[in-house]
């Protein structure tokens, strides 16, 4: 498993690609083909070089693809790297200056992260996004620091003080 666990983490995106004003990254799509180039490389044979087993890592793999288990671990996986893209994004967008970057916004862009900002949070208290209690925080204080310059009939329909 370890070669494979390998490649899942080969398709997290980088962490340059993740912006604090736009969506989460994807992971990159599994390609089985692109794993198999990878096993001569980082394959089984080298962790199981000491021990002399031999044996067919492609065939076993290609069994293992096909199987129910393999749906149901790469599932998981895929969940969790989304995740992490997810929390990842949000801790940028608790440290991003949102005050500077409304000053240069029409007001309807800043209700529109009003609301991503809210989802967010919500997001956070529903452990859908795995961000500890300072980013969550923090996403709080960069909410009031952008709706602080809003009309006060704005702030009562979107919910915010």
């Amino acid at each position: 498993m370890i070669p494979l666990e390998r490649y899942i983490a080969s398709l997290m995106p980088l962490q340059k690609s993740i912006h604090p004003f736009k969506a989460p990254p994807s992971p990159l799509p599994f390609n089985p083909d692109s794993f198999f180039a990878t096993l001569e490389a980082a394959g089984p044979q080298l962790t199981l070089n000491n021990t002399g087993i031999r044996g067919d890592w492609v065939g076993l793999y290609k069994k293992f693809f096909r199987s129910p288990n393999f749906t149901a671990w790469f599932n998981t996986r895929y969940t969790e790297l989304t995740m992490k893209l997810q929390a990842l994004q949000t801790e940028a967008l608790s440290n991003a200056d949102l005050k500077l970057w409304a000053q240069e916004r029409p007001e309807v862009e800043i209700v529109d992260m009003v609301l991503r900002i809210q989802n967010k949070i919500q997001k956070c208290d529903q452990r859908d996004i795995p961000v500890d209690s300072a980013i969550k925080e923090k996403l709080s204080l960069r909410l009031n620091e952008i709706t602080s310059g809003l009309p006060d009939d704005l702030k009562n329909i979107l919910h915010v003080s």
